[in-house]
Order: C-alpha cells, then sequence, then structure tokens
C-alpha cells in the first residue's frame, strides 16, 4: 500500500467506527426506540425536549452543554420553520461537522506521519 494513502484509509476507518458502535448498541438494546415520554429512562423525548432525568449531579455535563445545544437549535430555527430548518439541520449535523472532522483527523494523522519521518532523518544525520 502507498504510504501516502495510509492517513486516508485510517481516517476512513475511525469514521466508520461510531456507526458500528452505534449499530451495535442499536442492535443490543432492551428495549425498542420510541418517543413517548417513559419515566425510568431517557427515550427520544428526551433529547427533543429537555431531559426530565438529567439533574446537575447525575448529569453535569448535560447542564454545560445545554445552552450551546440550544444555541444552535435557535440558529438552526433562525432559517425558517419546516423544510428550511430540516435542510439546515441535515446540512450541519449530516454533512458540515462530519467533513469538519475527517478533515481534522486526515491532517493529524498526516502531520503525525511527517513529523515521524523528520525525526528519523534529524537520527541519522
Amino acid at each position: 500500500m502507498l504510504p501516502a494513502f495510509r492517513p486516508l484509509l485510517l481516517t476512513f476507518l475511525l469514521a466508520f467506527l461510531p456507526l458500528l458502535v452505534g449499530v451495535s448498541v442499536n442492535s443490543a438494546a432492551p428495549h425498542p426506540p420510541t418517543a413517548a415520554r417513559v419515566v425510568t429512562r431517557c427515550t427520544r423525548y428526551c433529547h427533543d425536549h429537555a431531559c426530565p432525568h438529567a439533574t446537575p449531579a447525575n448529569s453535569p455535563a448535560y447542564y454545560r452543554l445545554r445552552p450551546l445545544y440550544e444555541l444552535i437549535i435557535r440558529a438552526l430555527a433562525a432559517g425558517g420553520s419546516g423544510a428550511a430548518y430540516v435542510l439546515a439541520n441535515l446540512l450541519v449535523f449530516l454533512v458540515g461537522i462530519p467533513l469538519l472532522l475527517l478533515r481534522l483527523t486526515y491532517v493529524v494523522l498526516r502531520d503525525a506521519r511527517a513529523i515521524r519521518r523528520l525525526k528519523t532523518l534529524s537520527v541519522h544525520e
């Protein structure tokens, strides 16, 4: 395999890892997915509304990130309702952010490879 393609291959393998984890978790889930509110556990209802299960004690990250989440939702909704909101949501979360993460991962792997190569060159001098 050409050495230049290794970072690209590793980038795509890393990109598929969350997909594999998602499939694994969803196939092993003890309950079928639902949007109804369930008192004993989180469901899609918690995603669509403020989660009633979260407290500052059991979910400190939720409380820290909730303002950012609400800001993103308001920004997406500013583009309009209905189809415009759905399109903006898809573009940001399913296209923009994954492409950004793929690019950053590739750059990190490429630069790490270049640094290793430079280190070996400086050792041999």
